[in-house]
């Protein structure tokens, strides 16, 4: 064999392939904690999962347990049960995902059943430990006729404490073996038939025996990956070094003057990079490719006694010499290292160290057969530990098998090469899937509190899968919000008089101010926000998909006209009674998107910054109303820019003087909502009663929540430069406001002229 090693191997004479996976969750909505993703899991699936995980234990810790026919078949329907329900939760979210063409919800849903599966699956563990513990209490307290077996149920009880890892790997393995039983089956169809090649992860992301584990140890390594790399800081197989020697000498295969970071791959042309090399590391397919020599050998000999055509079988002669020349490259190198004796040590001794382990670990016969120093107290150990445990002692198995590994031929040493990058590439391929599931597991909050789901639910960041039956009849996402703003001056006085000749002024407030607004809010699909003595603000929501609600803005202008009409009607009260009248000051303002919701107690609260845009709207500025009171003025609402042009540029906050007395004043951004919502006629009128140039106004008729018709009239003005002292005039700005018109005159006036 040693003429096929003839010249250094190059990466463009293998056709590997790439592991591929991509995997993210980066474009999902973060919870109500802002850090982690909301999920709620439906409980009747989590329920099913409890209940079969718990019994698959039962199965793994006593295997020997004779089971009826009856369980058997129990435990049939059972599983059917559990993979059902979780057919069903995973089709809500691909049809979530589906209809948000966002693949990454099927992948959230994904990670929060592994994570609530991992978590169950431990609290089922130490549920059946204390089932069994209650058990042996009650036979103790029976008397001495079921001692025996309680004596019995103990022994078991220790066994199973003893083999706690591996019942809890076993457990995990049938589980997620079920659940990628109807992905494999049921579901990857559905997902690559909406999402393409995107939509399906490797079977292995989720089949990791790295889930089911706490820490790993050599017996896992050996059961599960083949392998048993180093662990002490001077061991020359430690996982890292093998790693970084391995991703080294395959960049080093591009060309020569190799760098560490990046090669050339002449096969393809691209730049090799070390997050390729990785790629090809993690696809264990790549080890036959690149290194089996052997097999393809083998194949060779079984395809010519076959009498296969000459070229098929120097096809196959130069890919073993390829495949060899690249084994004897890594082998020179990991031998110069002394890494090719110890992997061939750490298969050698596997019919040995069952001998010796308990008490010791392979780790330390391994270390026995690499380095001879201490092995002289780890006989001694071994003596004490005979002595002690009162066993018989031998070191003759230890010795056969250092003759073994001494007189090891160069092919088998190559086998065993062949056979370590095998379960080396499995090992670092689940070892860092591991790590990506476990950060995207820790991103996933498994909201299980009311309060919690609540919260998210009504903010939209909560991602719900749930079973058919679960599913109720939900409000569409809200997209927008309007914020309706009273300002009511002047309760503080009605309250005090009232007080001062013994009358209850909550009821009165009650009775003919806020009652009566309650009842009329419906009608423009408004609800409270906030209300106390001296405001009131009030939303209304449009959401997706109802556009028969796309009336926000002008329901809320209607509202708050019936708003005042209710406050003149209180007033005629207050007038009979001699008390002072109520003012009040309305602002309107519109936001695209939802708000944001938070609860105290059972209380909503909202955030938008509508709402404190409303609250500028609807105050009144004491200086502009000093001097306006003493003017004869039309309209109810004036807004004047007192500061200077590069003041009012130089921020995005409203800094403009108000006059709003009784008025209403829409936010341009709401007036542009409101001329989508309706048709919007311009008027240029004069209006001789009330003033004697000519105003611009907007008409136009929406729908109240009822189907009746309600007519609005907008006021449009430039905002005008003014002094500050005394509101003269310094030149008008291209600023606009709008003023909700409540003067009956108006309305009489186009009604008249017919301008509609």
């Amino acid at each position: 064999m040693g003429f096929w090693f003839s010249k250094t191997p190059s990466l463009d004479q293998f056709p590997v392939t790439d592991y591929a996976i991509s995997f993210a969750l980066d474009r999902l909505t973060p919870g109500v904690d802002n850090n982690r993703y909301d999920v709620y899991l439906s409980d009747t699936f989590c329920r099913v999962a409890d209940q079969f995980i718990l019994r698959i234990i039962e199965d793994n810790a006593m295997p020997g347990k004779d089971r009826e026919i009856a369980g058997k078949e129990s435990g049939t329907v059972e599983t059917d049960q559990f993979k059902n329900s979780y057919r069903e939760v995973m089709l809500s979210a691909i049809n979530r995902a589906k209809a948000e063409r966002e693949i990454q919800v099927d992948y959230i849903a994904r990670t929060a059943v592994a994570k609530m599966l991992i978590r169950t699956i431990a609290v089922c563990y130490d549920k059946f430990i204390a089932n069994i513990r209650l058990l042996i209490r009650k036979k103790e307290n029976s008397g001495r006729s079921q001692m025996d077996d309680s004596v019995v149920l103990k022994a078991e009880l220790s066994e199973i404490l003893l083999n706690k890892d591996k019942i809890i790997r076993a457990t995990g393995k049938i589980i997620f073996e079920h659940i990628n039983d109807v992905d494999q089956r049921d579901l990857n169809g559905i997902r690559k038939s909406n999402f393409g090649m995107a939509g399906l992860l490797p079977e292995d992301l989720f089949l990791n025996p790295f889930l089911h584990i706490e820490k790993s140890n050599d017996y896992f390594m050996i059961d599960t990956y083949d392998i048993l790399p180093g662990q002490r800081i001077d061991d020359a197989d430690k996982y890292d070094l093998l790693l970084s020697g391995i991703k080294k000498y395959l960049l080093s295969m591009g060309r020569p003057g190799f760098s560490q970071k990046s090669s050339k791959d002449y096969g393809t042309g691209n730049t090799v990079t070390d997050k390729q090399v990785d790629a090809w590391i993690k696809q264990v397919e790549n080890v036959d490719i690149l290194f089996d020599f052997i097999s393809t050998r083998e194949l060779c000999r079984a395809q010519r006694k076959q009498g296969k055509k000459r070229k098929e079988l120097k096809a196959l002669r130069e890919k073993a010499k390829r495949q060899y020349r690249m084994l004897k490259f890594f082998y020179k190198k990991f031998k110069s290292s002394g890494v090719v004796e110890r992997i061939c040590a750490s298969y050698e001794i596997r019919s040995v160290y069952p001998e010796y382990c308990p008490p010791l670990i392979p780790q330390v016969i391994l270390q026995f057969m690499m380095v001879p120093g201490i092995r002289k107290s780890i006989i001694n150990r071994l003596k004490r530990l005979a002595q002690i445990n009162q066993v018989p002692f031998s070191t003759r198995s230890l010795k056969r098998c250092q003759k073994r590994i001494k007189g090891l031929r160069t092919i088998e040493k190559e086998a065993y090469l062949i056979r370590f990058f095998k379960g080396f590439f499995r090992y670092h391929r689940d070892f860092e899937n591991f790590r990506l599931l476990k950060k995207a597991m820790a991103l996933v909050c498994l909201a299980k509190e009311e309060k919690h789901i609540r919260l998210s639910r009504v903010n939209n960041t909560l991602y719900e899968f749930l079973l058919s039956h679960e599913t109720t009849i939900e409000e569409n996402p809200v997209i927008s919000h309007v914020i309706l703003k009273v300002d009511i001056r002047g309760s503080t006085d009605i309250v005090h008089k009232m007080k001062e000749q013994g009358l209850n002024p909550a009821s009165y407030f009650s009775l003919n101010m806020f009652d009566p607004i309650t009842e009329i809010i419906s009608e423009y699909g408004a609800f409270k926000v906030f209300v106390e003595g001296d405001a009131m603000i009030l939303g209304i929501y449009e959401r997706e998909g109802c556009p028969e609600g796309w009336y926000s803005t002008a329901r809320a202008c209607g509202l708050a006209i019936h708003i005042l009409l209710i406050i003149q009607r209180y007033n005629r009260k207050n007038r009979k009674y001699d008390f002072p009248f109520l003012e009040v000051g309305i602002g309107i303002t519109f936001r695209n998107g939802q708000p944001t919701l938070f609860f105290d107690g059972d209380f909503q609260i909202m955030i938008s910054s509508a709402i404190n845009m409303a609250d500028r709207l609807s105050g009144c500025s004491k200086a502009a109303r000093k001097i306006m009171d003493s003017m004869d003025t039309p309209f109810n609402n004036y807004v004047f820019q007192t500061a200077s042009n590069e003041d009012v540029a130089a921020t995005s906050d409203d800094i403009s003087r108000r006059y709003n007395v009784n008025g209403i004043e829409l936010h341009p951004s709401a007036f542009n909502k409101l001329s989508r919502e309706i048709r919007l006629k311009p008027v240029e009128c004069v209006i001789p009663k009330i003033q004697s140039e000519k105003i611009k106004f907007f008409t136009g008729i929406f729908p109240t929540v009822t189907g009746r018709n309600q007519r609005l009239i907008i006021r449009e003005s430039a905002i005008p430069n003014v002094h500050e002292h005394d509101l003269s005039l310094i030149a008008m700005t291209d600023r606009k406001y709008y003023e909700v018109c409540t003067n009956a005159a108006v309305y009489d006036y186009f009604k008249k002229h017919e301008l509609s």
